[in-house]
């Protein structure tokens, strides 16, 4: 069953239809009827569904486009056609004209069967068909295998590569199923696809890191260091050059670094004692006074810088020695791990060599101090770079400058490197499969099947008809009268079969030598009847229906009668063997499409066509009814566009067009009269419409001239000038022009209503029913 036509595009006056745009279109139910004047839309949107039936767009429209929702919320697209297995019955004007041709005043050039045995030359002609139909379908089917390749994308390998990516760059924290990996490729073209897969695996590995990565982590303070290597190195240089006077040496103490100090200390200790603490001797003024100018000659002072810049190594041995680097990689993000533990795993060995050349410098020293004090030395170079240990510390700090951004703009560094990453995989991923190659395959081999689809449509066609044409004629003939007297409620009229095997129409049993139009309708609608009827009853009850304006050119006489008909073909009893008294409904899907006012009353007000279903709650089991029918509107928007929309309230109210028409206009004179900038296209033919009931109501004694009917009704006819004019008008369409009346429908509208006035009573009686 058919629930929506969601969209409709480029197909007659429905160019930009969407059902979705309208919140209060209720869904297509078993039985729907659908109001409409004419010009509006009607036919056009039977034709959507003959592209149904026929598995192809409709000739006239082929860029046409349209959509469904059928039962279980399935969508379906016309792209599709070929695949819809749905059985349509469609009765409009087109099927009027390729069923029934007239080739004279009295006989149908399509008989709708031959009783005359095998006709052996159109089941040669059908024989021939078939192979030809036979040898399309092979080579349509030859054509399937670049489509079946393509469509495993969309059915199960986007599907799958989804879960692989998820697990690459989230390890399944976060959504990624088939849906966002489309989203992805409709960003990826044949022409950008290299520009997207990442090249270095350096790269891709960081970002699978970064991508896994969690926020668990604290900065670091970036290192500032001085490293004073090159200045010790400098200032030690200068003291090994140096050389003090020798204006008071003791060689022994020269000699002995140690025994130096010792005695330096001492001096200090003894300075005003005459007995040595040590050795328990006398200790003489003039060795007190040699041993005072000694330790406060030149050598001495040299000696104290010395210590001075041991001391001051010494403190750079204890600070280096004091720095505290990282302790593990795990305090770090994923994205710097290697480069920190690389960094951490080589500092000991970079110290250590920092160190030993401290310690180096501060045995140049010793060796300065121990017999060396009044040599001239030179430093004893190394192949130590200080360059290590600076570097060393700089690409930590760029290290930790990294960690600190990334922890501090984690979710959008993340964020973006799982997009990037992502996009990577599934470029990488597209172009391992010859994506675009298969999809371009696919699309050459889709477009040949639909050029075999049509070919092969349009052969089935003809052979349909060839095969219609060997049903027996005799009961055809009977089933058509039958209901071409019920249609024009006649018994004198019938249908015949003339020697050529072709129907003539007998009136009182003689040839009718013109067929009314009325009589053409009502033999193309009874072929209709007997052609669905030919099915049979469980056919029928799969068949969807769709009948457009069944009543036209008829009076009002017949419009009852085709009602009836239809109420009766429709909806049967005594089908039910169990319970006779039940109708049954014999299609499965209805839909009635009219301009006529009175037969819309007629439909609108049937008990079958509102009869409810009954159906057993599936929750609490109890037996509850639900709507089973729907009532709609087509509707002219402007010129060029029309919309299928929910019955009017005031349609569903008034039980007379005449009243439904005048609420149209008074309610637009309204908004005129409120100062609205109002133009409903609806309006010319409501009032051409309204005008030409009214008048006739009136002056029943003039029934072909509006004009002269208004001429009586009024005293000076100069006053009604636009209205007069308005009633030229015959047709919908001519009155939708974009000419000078389209800017005179207020002036029209105003008229008619001084028009009315002129019958207080009436007029008051009017406003007063709406």
């Amino acid at each position: 069953m058919i629930e929506r036509i969601l969209t409709i595009e480029k197909f007659g006056v429905f160019n930009d239809f969407n059902w979705n745009r309208d919140s209060t279109l209720q869904d297509f139910k078993e039985k729907n009827v659908i109001y409409g004047w004419n010009y509006s839309g009607k036919t056009t949107l039977s034709r959507i569904f003959c592209s149904l039936r026929d598995k192809a767009i409709h000739i006239d429209y082929p860029d046409a486009k349209f959509k469904l929702r059928l039962e279980n919320n399935q969508e379906f697209d016309s792209a599709n056609l070929e695949t819809y297995d749905q059985r349509v019955f469609i009765f409009n004007k087109e099927y009027v004209d390729s069923k029934l041709t007239w080739d004279s005043r009295t006989e149908l050039g399509e008989p709708i069967a031959f009783d005359v045995g095998e006709n052996t030359t159109i089941r040669s002609e059908i024989e021939k068909l078939e192979e030809i139909i036979e040898y399309a379908k092979t080579r349509k089917i030859s054509t399937q295998p670049p489509i079946d390749s393509y469509n495993e994308y969309e059915n199960w390998r986007f599907r799958e590569e989804s879960k692989s990516i998820r697990l690459i760059i989230s390890n399944n924290t976060i959504p990624l199923d088939k849906g966002h990996f489309k989203v992805t490729l409709n960003s990826i073209t044949k022409d950008n696809l290299e520009s997207l897969v990442i090249a270095e695996n350096k790269e891709i590995e960081e970002l699978k890191i970064l991508s896994n990565s969690t926020n668990d982590y604290q900065p670091f303070n970036e290192f500032e260091i001085e490293f004073k290597l090159q200045d010790f190195k400098t200032t030690v240089n200068d003291l090994l050059l140096e050389e003090p006077a020798k204006d008071v040496v003791i060689e022994i103490l020269e000699k002995n670094k140690d025994l130096y100090s010792w005695v330096k200390d001492g001096l200090k200790f003894e300075e005003n004692s005459n007995t040595c603490s040590f050795c328990g001797n006398d200790v003489t003024n003039d060795r007190i006074t040699s041993l005072n100018n000694y330790f406060s000659n030149a050598s001495k002072d040299l000696r104290d810088r010395i210590t001075a810049q041991r001391d001051l190594i010494n403190q750079e041995i204890t600070a280096i020695n004091s720095i505290e680097i990282p302790k593990s990689k795990n305090d770090f993000t994923e994205k710097v791990r290697e480069t920190i533990d690389s960094n951490i795993k080589s500092y000991n060995s970079i110290k250590s060599k920092y160190l030993t050349e401290l310690n180096h410098l501060l045995s140049e020293l010793n060796r300065k101090e121990d017999g060396n004090i009044f040599n001239k030395i030179s430093i004893v170079e190394t192949e130590y770079d200080l360059k290590e240990i600076e570097d060393w510390f700089l690409e930590v700090n760029e290290v930790i400058k990294s960690h600190n951004s990334l922890i501090s703009n984690f979710e959008t560094e993340r964020d973006i490197a799982r997009e990037k990453l992502k996009k990577h995989l599934i470029a990488d991923y597209l172009k391992s499969e010859n994506y675009f190659d298969k999809k371009e395959k696919c699309q050459n081999a889709q477009n040949w099947q639909k050029l075999y689809a049509h070919y092969i449509t349009t052969k089935e066609g003809l052979k349909q008809e060839k095969l219609d044409s060997l049903k027996t004629i005799t009961k055809g003939k009977d089933e058509l009268n039958k209901f071409i007297q019920r249609f024009l409620n006649r018994n004198d009229i019938e249908i015949d079969v003339t020697g050529e095997d072709k129907f003539i129409l007998l009136r009182k049993t003689r040839p009718a030598r013109n067929l009314s139009e009325g009589e053409k309708t009502a033999i193309a609608f009874s072929y209709f009847l007997v052609e669905l009827e030919s099915l049979g009853l469980l056919e029928m009850r799969k068949t969807i229906v769709f009948i457009d304006d069944p009543i036209s050119s008829l009076d009002t006489n017949h419009i009852s009668q085709v009602y009836s008909l239809i109420n009766s073909y429709f909806f049967r009893i005594n089908i039910d063997v169990d319970n006779p008294d039940k109708v049954v409904n014999c299609f499965k899907q209805l839909f009635i499409s009219t301009h006529n006012f009175e037969f819309f009353s007629f439909l609108r007000d049937s008990t079958q066509l509102n009869k409810k279903k009954k159906i057993t709650n599936p929750t609490t089991g109890e037996k509850q009814e639900i709507p089973n029918f729907g009532f709609y509107q087509v509707q002219k928007i402007d010129a060029d566009n029309s919309v299928l929309k929910g019955l009017d309230k005031t349609l569903k109210r008034y039980k007379s067009e005449y009243i439904y028409l005048f609420s149209l206009i008074y309610k637009y004179k309204q908004a005129i009269d409120n100062g609205g900038d109002v133009y409903d296209i609806l309006i010319p033919n409501a009032l051409r419409r309204f005008l030409e009931i009214y008048t006739l109501m009136k002056i029943p004694n003039e029934p072909d001239s509006v004009e002269n009917r208004i001429v009586q009704l009024v005293d000076d006819v100069n006053n009604f000038k636009t209205l007069n004019h308005f009633s030229h008008f015959t047709t919908f369409e001519k009155a939708t022009r974009h000419d000078e009346l389209i800017m005179v429908l207020p002036t029209a509208c105003n008229e008619l209503i001084n028009l009315l006035k002129l019958d207080q009573k009436h007029y008051e009686s009017l406003k007063k029913s709406i």
